[in-house]
């Protein structure tokens, strides 16, 4: 018997018994919520409308049981097979967005520079889709793999990208707005950055001020990834310092 599943899994059953029983749930409204999973669950949604509600849950017990820079939402569209790159991500045709440039440094828990780190960065088009994603944008672009230098830093350049939409058309979209909620997502910038030792750390750079910071429908912003709004020479510069927590293993040993 796993103890770990029974005690998991009661919680949860525990915890949907709670909010009927609070909210007075009809019988009427239970066989409607239902039908509503199964719908969702054969529009194929099923796994987005887990991730809208419970994903950042999951971010929140990592941030206080693990440590280092504060990890938030990874989302469906990363790609492990990124290329490595050497200081621009590789754009669309003739993209028009805004130019952008993101830095910053990767250190240990002692603030010491981690060297050799990779760092996956991707992020939308200036129109809101993805590479290797949405119509026949290739995989390599707006995303891309770095490394950082002897002295632990990154840089590449790349453009601004824009606030979207996560599928809203079935029924987890609906669902949202039937709660009163929209289904916008802030523009944001995806990294994923490790390094043999060290526990993976999953995350996103939001911009101070943007469209839906205040209200992303996936609830993953954290005040730790909202950025200011610098500019270098005319260039909107993200500067995103990591640090990254000892992998479990590094951390019994100390």
């Amino acid at each position: 018997m796993n103890n770990r599943i029974e005690t998991v899994v009661a919680s949860i059953i525990e915890g949907v018994r709670n909010a009927l029983t609070k909210n007075d749930v009809t019988f009427d409204e239970y066989r409607q919520g239902i039908k509503y999973l199964l719908a969702n669950a054969a529009s194929g949604e099923l796994a987005l409308l887990i991730d809208v509600f419970f994903n950042t849950t999951i971010c929140n017990i990592e941030n206080r049981t693990i440590g280092g820079s504060t990890s938030t939402l990874e989302g469906p569209y990363y790609l492990e097979d990124a290329p490595f790159v050497d200081g621009q991500l590789k754009l669309y045709q003739h993209d028009n967005g805004e130019p952008l440039i993101l830095r910053g440094r990767v250190t240990d828990g002692d603030s010491r520079p981690v060297v050799g780190a990779v760092i996956d960065v991707w992020h939308s088009t200036p129109d809101g889709f993805y590479g290797g994603i949405h119509k026949d944008i290739p995989a390599d672009c707006y995303r891309g793999k770095l490394t950082t230098n002897t002295d632990g830093r990154y840089h590449v350049r790349t453009t601004l990208p824009v606030p979207y939409q996560i599928p809203h058309e079935g029924p987890t979209g609906a669902l949202l707005e039937s709660m009163g909620r929209h289904s916008w997502r802030p523009a944001h910038v995806h990294y994923k950055v490790r390094k043999d030792g060290f526990h993976p750390l999953t995350t996103q750079a939001y911009f101070e001020g943007g469209a839906y910071v205040d209200s992303d429908c996936c609830e993953g912003v954290f005040t730790d990834n909202i950025k200011p709004e610098v500019r270098e020479n005319g260039i909107r510069v993200v500067e995103y310092d990591f640090n990254l927590a000892p992998a479990a293993s590094q951390a019994v040993k100390a």
